[in-house]
């Protein structure tokens, strides 16, 4: 597995490559750029973001579908690059027949799959099922098959309760699959009640995995600031994770930046972002508090600490160069025109929000469109950017906070739902090691005195 290199976007819109200059475009400098506050999310646009359960730190698992050669899979690899999560992973696939089986934690009301072709040419055929089923059974639910094309594949096989998604490629031309997605239908308490994230289970040395997205809207995340845009209720798109979905900024911008409201602070080791490709810089913030000048700083509360709810920010921010200069960039990469992704890894920092910036080599009249934009807390020993390789045989996974604090799972902000509410390892024990209850406390009141029989004499009469 490796970080792809290209994506094809939606909606393409292509700047001219010129000589890449490791800096802000001509007629830039000393610029101030305004931030504009993205309208909240209203109830009409849930539609619009179906949950993507295809996540590991959801439960979403690659096996070995029952009758394919399980050989010829590297199930660690394919997990860390289609369930992580992360825009910017792909995973290859041989030419000639293959069978990837994702299994969820449970039974879901799917609408619809999806998936992007990096290269690869042939057909796959989607399949579901409630219960995993033999390779010939009749009981799999098959879509017709389709070709794959340079805008990907996606499927609508629902509504749909499915357990089990099988895909089966027949390719002509070996190439990478990316951005995989099992959409459930979509309902507002995908929104009011997020789900838990489950713990792994998987301690592969060679796993290379992220163990939490963070910046899914699902998860509470939200589009806060934009430098501009038509739609600025679209800004969402860039954080719900569907690669197929952009936010497009204006041709005139001539630095598109975007922040990102995680909810709630957050210890980050991994940003990354897809977008149309583009020759120019993109830079990567991770901030406490809202970026501005002295006009537009954040309200700070009693205890020092600034607002803990966006409800409040102003409607723009302006930023000048002292403000650029106060904030800490944890990376940047560069992009010669040809790549349209970017990630960076960095040592763990503290944030509630994260600020992308694109800084383009020269100066055009075409727009810049952003189609994810990944945070991830709790990276693994061996990342993402090294999972092709084989790892340190004593390299395990990190755990976040995540997945083994239950307060911060329980801070009122990520609320578990009623199936989800007690783990595995939470249910009492059974059977013959199950540990016997133990005694209470004595008991308080005295104790009674000792029974004694007296008899009584009645008298008799005469």
């Amino acid at each position: 597995m490796e970080i792809m290199k290209t994506f094809t976007l939606r909606s393409r819109s292509f700047l001219a490559v010129g000589s890449l200059i490791l800096g802000t475009a001509p007629g830039l400098l000393g610029a101030d750029l305004t931030l504009q506050k993205v309208p909240p999310l209203t109830v009409e646009q849930s539609p619009s973001y179906p949950e993507n359960v295809a996540r590991r730190a959801l439960g979403a698992r690659l096996e070995a579908a029952p009758g394919a050669e399980a050989a010829a899979l590297d199930l660690p690899a394919a997990n860390a690059a289609l369930l992580s999560g992360d825009p910017t992973a792909s995973y290859p696939l041989a030419a000639g027949a293959t069978t990837l089986l994702i299994a969820l934690p449970q039974i879901e009301n799917v609408d619809r799959i999806a998936f992007a072709s990096l290269g690869a040419k042939g057909k796959v055929t989607i399949a579901t099922a409630s219960a995993k089923l033999a390779a010939d059974s009749p009981q799999w639910h098959a879509a017709p098959s389709q070709e794959l094309g340079h805008d990907g594949v996606e499927t609508k096989i629902g509504p749909s309760e499915a357990k089990y998604v099988r895909l089966t490629f027949d390719l002509t031309e070996a190439g990478r699959i990316s951005g995989f997605g099992i959409y459930t239908n979509p309902k507002v308490s995908d929104f009011a009640a997020p789900r838990a994230s489950k713990k792994a289970d998987d301690d592969s040395a060679s796993f290379g995995m992220v163990s939490y997205r963070v910046s899914d809207m699902h998860a509470k995340a939200r589009a806060l600031y934009v430098s501009s845009g038509s739609d600025l209720q679209q800004a969402n798109n860039m954080i719900d994770d569907q690669a197929t979905t952009t936010y497009t900024f204006a041709a005139q911008d001539g630095t598109p930046t975007t922040v990102i409201d995680l909810g709630k602070s957050t210890s980050l080791r991994r940003l990354s972002a897809l977008y149309t490709a583009s020759a120019g810089r993109m830079e990567f913030y991770v901030m406490n508090s809202l970026p501005g000048d002295a006009n537009t700083k954040p309200q700070i509360g009693a205890s020092g600490e600034p607002i803990p709810t966006p409800d409040d920010a102003p409607q723009t921010v302006v930023m000048n160069d002292a403000s650029f200069a106060s904030l800490k960039v944890v990376g940047s990469t560069t992009d010669d025109g040809s790549q349209g992704r970017a990630s960076v890894e960095f040592p763990a920092t503290a944030g509630r929000y994260v600020m992308v910036r694109w800084l383009p080599a020269g100066q055009s009249e075409t727009s810049f469109s952003v189609a994810e934009v990944a945070a991830f807390s709790g990276a693994s020993n061996s990342t993402l950017l090294a999972a092709n390789t084989a790892a340190a045989a004593d390299d395990r996974e990190v755990e976040s906070e995540y997945q083994t604090d239950g307060k911060t799972m329980l801070d009122g902000k990520t609320m578990l739902d009623g199936k989800t509410m007690l783990d595995q390892k939470d249910m009492p024990g059974e059977g013959p090691d199950a540990a016997p209850p133990g005694e209470g406390p004595p008991p308080t009141l005295p104790q009674s005195p000792p029974f004694t029989f007296v008899p009584i004499l009645v008298p008799t009469s005469p």
